[in-house]
This record gives structure tokens, C-alpha cells and sequence, in this order.
């Protein structure tokens, strides 16, 4: 072959690489571009002769990592494997001239332009065309919103036994809540957590109402249904969230929430707080704009709140109950049941409503939100005109019960029951649910009365008061340890410092470390009374504080700059080993002559 030859061979060899090249490209086509709720830029793709669907993709990934991009064309059969088709696929992108809106990004469930979006459906007739970029959630918690059954199966199997059952009437009807909180006042976030001994039905409740909504594939994540594990949920708090936004979270056993009473009672109050946020909090490593959700949640544990409080020697006050209320066990009953609809025992009516929430799910909440974006098309003020009526008439009844004995719920906590109520009365509205409107009231208002009147078994056998006050103290330190002034390396000038103008001070000595706090500082931590009084006693009999023969304070080497007693200062002295988990012997006390 001659030179002539082998270059017109080359030449057509390089332009038919080129043909091929560009036809690989060719393949790839964008159907139109849409924008996400806060207004970010997105293609939608797709690959000609595929009939799969790829989602949109937001043009901030091209700036990223665009491998999830190329991963879903070569699925849908695109066979851009070499850096050079990817290469001219963004070339061709580069080249393009962006177009208007043609649809709007959804990139989370619930309530959007009118429709409501599930992971497998779009539910009514949205304003502008809807396209699903679920790219940043979990899709194990998306594959668990799935139907099996009727909903007469539904009714007749799981709802009749949940009559005369207080706990799972409420469970119910706070599963239907998610749909309809942009419908009413009140707190879109927060939860409600049945609790009592291990093996009461408090799972089986959860499972309940997690049979509205669906339950996971899989015989690990079968077993509890709907539901999600608390081990797995505090470092992924808002991914977890917005998997239920506009439906319902159920966080199943606080046991396995950390590997000791302090860090169970750290996360649990940790998540409480993180779900009532109801937004994610806004990072660097955040790809995309920040989302919020609308959801309550259910937790199931064996201790109340206050007890994972005293146990983990961190606070529970107002905020923490705010945002999560707990529900006792009825009293009298069998476990979580009041009814036990003719089966022998508690266990055997829990076995039944385990085994048929893994079998009859999904159902309910579809007709509920058809029902709903209906009603929300032809009578929209009349809906929400109905929502706020039972949720006035919820609170209606409880004032007039609390008043009678002498209670005092919190303003969030009530609110919450209420729209409890409006749920479940907006399903028995909708047919979906065939008990008396009456027998529901009932029910609530027990969930929220025996709360109220039976905080004191946050007690466990213990002054709850002084406990919490304890757990108060130790708290601060925690928190406030690294602003302490360290003694040992550098003491304040006398008349140049002033005397608790610091969170605190530190020092060791002897090989013994402590804390110094003024009596100012101490009060203002656990406050005075007999109570604070008994917690220094507590602390002095377990040699945790320091004291003299009349007082809780003693003399200290604070300052430097001074003669003889001038440099010292009287404070609390608190060894630090009030951090570590309580022994539960008592130590002698540690008697000083009030020097070092």
C-alpha cells in the first residue's frame, strides 16, 4: 500500500471514530429543563431507544461530581464509557442555550403545586408538570411506601381491633396528620413516645400506625414494618425527615439510640430538637439548597423522657417535653391494650397486628390523600374551616378537663393533640376509618390526661427534682468546661479580675481534678430551696464536693498579686469526676482545712 494510501486509510479510519464518536452523543437527548423550589437550575434527560425514565439532574453536578449523571444514562443503555464521550457530552451541553421552564423539580414527598407526591405516584392535577429528583434521599425509606391489600382488608384485620384501645386509636390517627398539617395552625414538627416495660405492645402500636403509610422490604427491615431504628437515625437526622415529609416518622425502641444512658438520653433529645427544627441545617458540604419538612413522629421506648434523663444525667426541662410528649401505658390494662378483642393475652394480640401490618399496608393513605387533594380542589375553605373546628373542640374538652384537676399541659404539646384529633376525625370524614368521633375524643384526651397525671413516674424511686438539678450541674460542665481560666497554668491578677467574671475555674492538684464555681454562679445553675440543699449534701457524702464544718464553700487559690489570705477567694469546689457515670456506692467524705 502506498504512503497515499495509508493516509487516506488513516483519514477515513479517524473520521469514521469520529462518526462513531458522535453518535455515541447524538444518542443522548435533553427533553426540557425545570426548576426546584428554590429556583436551582435542573436538565432532564433521556436516551434515545430507552424507555427508561432518568430523573433530573441539577446543573450544580456537572460542577461536582457528575459520575451519578453518566451512571444513569449508561443504565437507560447510553455507551458513553470513555473519558472522550462523557467529554463531548459536556461539550454539547456547553454549546446549549438554556431554555425556560418546562416543569418543576420535586425534590422531596408530600404537598407540591397542588398534587401530592409520593415516590411512585403524583397524587391530583399539579399546577405546572412535576419531575421527581429524589437523588439525595434514602430510597431504602422510599421503597417502603408500597400497597398490599384493600382497605376493607385493612379495616377489618388491623382498625376493629384498635377500638376501645386508647394508644392505637391515637396511633392512627397520628399517622394521618402529615397530609394535613399545611391545613391548620399550630407546630408542624415534633413527636409523641408511648413508653412502659419491655414487651407491653408499645412496637406493635408503632407497627399499627405504620401500616397507613407502608413497610419496608427486606426480612431485617420487614419485621418492624414502617418504622425506622433509632441507632440508625441520629447521624442522619434530616435525610431521615424529609424521607416523611408530609407523612409520618416512627422511630422504633430509644434503648438503641447510644451504648449508655448518657449518650441515649444525648440523642434522643438531640433528634427531638433536630426534627423540630424542621429544616436541614445549611453546610458547605450541602450540594443543593436547603429543605425543610412538615412531619410529626413517633418513638416507642421503655423509659419516659425524664427517666432517659435522669438515667443519662442530662437535663429535661420544658423545651425538651415540648417537643416530645410522652404517653404512659393505660392504667389497668394489658400492656399498650385496654381490649383485647377476644384474643387470651396481650402477646397474642400483638403477634396477630404485627403479622397483619406486614400484610395489609399502604392503602389508607392513599384513599386519605386522594380523598383529601379532592376536597382541597372543590372546597378548600370548607376543609380547613373543618380542621380548625376539631381542633377547637379538642382543646375545648381538655381545658375543661384540666381545669377540673388542677393540670398544666404545655400550649405545643396540646396543639399537637389537636391536630391529632382533626386527623382522625378528617378519616373517619373520608370513611376511611369506621369508628365514633366520640370514642376518638375519648381516646386522645386519655393519652394526654395520663400523661399529665402521672409525671411523677419520672420519679423511678428517686426526688425527680433533685436528680434533674444533678444532671443540670453536670450539664454546665460539660458545656462550659473548655471557657474555665486553668489555674495551674495562669492565675489572675488580685484587683485586675474579677471573681466569677469567667464560666468558671479549673485546677488540679494533687493529681485530683476540680471545679470552682461562686456561690452565684452555683445558684444560678441549680437555683436555692431544699432541693439544691440536698443535692450539696449528695455531693459532699459521695466526696464529689469539697466543704467546711458549717458551709459548701471553701477557700481557694484563685489570684496572684496579694499576701497570705488575699489571694484565695471562697467557691464551690467540685471534683470532676461528677462527670463520669454515678457509682452506685458512697464515697467518705473530703474533709479540708480550707488551704491547699
Amino acid at each position: 500500500m502506498s504512503n497515499k494510501s495509508r493516509k487516506l486509510s488513516k483519514n477515513e479510519n479517524t473520521s469514521s471514530k469520529k462518526s462513531k464518536s458522535k453518535q455515541v452523543v447524538s444518542r443522548v437527548v435533553i427533553e426540557g429543563e425545570g426548576r426546584d423550589e428554590w429556583d436551582k437550575r435542573y436538565l432532564k434527560f433521556a436516551v434515545v431507544g430507552s424507555d427508561r425514565d432518568i430523573p433530573p439532574f441539577s446543573i450544580e453536578q456537572f460542577f461536582g461530581d457528575s459520575k451519578p449523571v453518566f451512571a444513569a444514562l449508561a443504565n437507560a443503555g447510553w455507551n458513553g464509557f470513555t473519558t472522550k464521550a462523557r467529554n463531548e457530552l459536556l461539550e454539547k451541553l456547553q454549546k446549549r442555550k438554556p431554555e425556560p421552564p418546562s416543569f418543576k423539580v420535586v425534590t422531596r414527598l408530600g404537598w407540591n403545586s397542588g398534587a401530592y407526591v409520593f415516590p411512585d405516584e403524583i397524587v391530583g392535577k399539579p399546577k405546572t408538570p412535576l419531575q421527581k429528583a429524589f437523588g439525595r434521599l434514602d430510597h431504602a425509606m422510599l421503597d417502603k411506601y408500597r400497597v398490599n391489600g384493600t382497605l376493607e382488608q385493612w379495616q377489618d384485620q388491623i382498625a376493629s381491633k384498635c377500638v376501645g384501645n386508647s394508644r392505637l386509636m391515637f396511633a392512627v390517627s397520628l399517622a394521618f396528620t402529615g397530609p394535613i398539617l399545611r391545613f391548620v395552625t399550630g407546630p408542624k414538627s415534633g413527636g409523641f413516645q408511648p413508653w412502659g416495660p419491655a414487651e407491653t405492645g408499645k412496637t406493635t402500636g408503632a407497627m399499627v400506625a405504620g401500616s397507613v403509610w407502608g413497610c419496608h422490604r427486606g426480612e431485617g427491615r420487614r419485621e418492624k414494618g414502617f418504622a425506622e431504628s433509632w441507632n440508625s437515625t441520629a447521624g442522619k437526622i434530616e435525610v431521615t425527615a424529609l424521607a416523611h415529609n408530609d407523612s409520618l416518622l416512627i422511630l422504633d425502641e430509644t434503648k438503641r439510640a447510644g451504648k449508655d444512658d448518657r449518650e441515649r438520653a444525648q440523642v434522643v433529645t438531640l433528634v427531638a430538637f433536630g426534627l423540630a427544627e424542621f429544616t436541614e441545617k445549611e453546610r458547605l458540604t450541602n450540594p443543593d439548597s436547603v429543605r425543610s419538612w412538615r412531619c410529626y413522629f413517633l418513638s416507642t421506648s421503655n423509659l419516659s423522657l425524664g427517666q432517659l434523663g435522669n438515667r443519662g444525667h442530662v437535663v429535661i426541662d420544658e423545651a425538651e417535653r415540648g417537643r416530645l410528649a410522652d404517653i404512659p401505658l393505660p392504667n389497668d390494662g394489658h400492656g399498650i391494650y385496654e381490649e383485647l378483642h377476644g384474643f387470651v393475652d396481650g402477646e397474642a394480640l400483638s403477634d396477630a397486628l404485627q403479622h397483619r401490618s406486614r400484610k395489609y399496608y399502604g392503602v389508607p393513605a392513599r384513599k386519605f390523600v386522594r380523598k383529601l387533594v379532592s376536597e382541597r380542589e372543590t372546597d378548600p375553605q370548607g376543609l380547613k374551616n373543618f380542621l380548625k373546628a376539631e381542633r377547637s373542640h379538642y382543646l375545648k374538652k381538655l381545658k375543661a378537663e384540666v381545669e377540673a384537676d388542677g393540670l398544666r399541659p404545655l400550649n405545643r404539646n396540646s396543639s399537637r393533640y389537636a391536630t391529632v384529633f382533626a386527623a382522625g376525625s378528617l378519616a373517619i370524614k373520608f370513611g376511611i376509618l369506621a369508628w365514633s368521633r366520640k370514642k376518638l375524643l375519648k381516646a386522645i384526651l386519655s393519652c394526654q390526661l395520663d400523661q399529665l397525671r402521672r409525671a411523677d413516674d419520672d420519679d423511678e424511686g428517686a426526688d425527680p427534682s433533685v436528680e434533674s438539678l444533678r444532671a443540670k450541674l453536670v450539664r454546665y460542665l460539660d458545656d462550659h468546661r473548655s471557657k474555665f481560666m486553668y489555674l495551674n497554668k495562669k492565675r489572675p491578677q488580685l484587683g485586675s479580675h474579677k471573681l466569677g467574671s469567667v464560666a468558671g475555674y479549673r485546677a488540679k492538684i494533687k493529681g485530683d481534678k476540680w471545679y470552682y464555681l461562686t456561690a452565684d454562679q452555683l445558684t444560678a445553675i441549680i437555683g436555692k430551696g431544699p432541693n439544691a440543699g440536698t443535692l450539696k449534701h449528695t455531693l459532699v457524702n459521695e466526696g464529689l464536693m469539697d466543704h467546711t464544718k458549717k458551709k459548701f464553700v471553701v477557700q481557694r487559690k484563685i489570684f496572684v498579686g496579694g499576701k497570705g489570705n488575699k489571694n484565695y477567694a471562697w467557691v464551690h469546689a467540685i471534683k470532676a469526676d461528677i462527670r463520669k457515670k454515678k457509682d452506685s456506692g458512697t464515697a467518705e467524705p473530703m474533709v479540708h482545712d480550707g488551704k491547699e
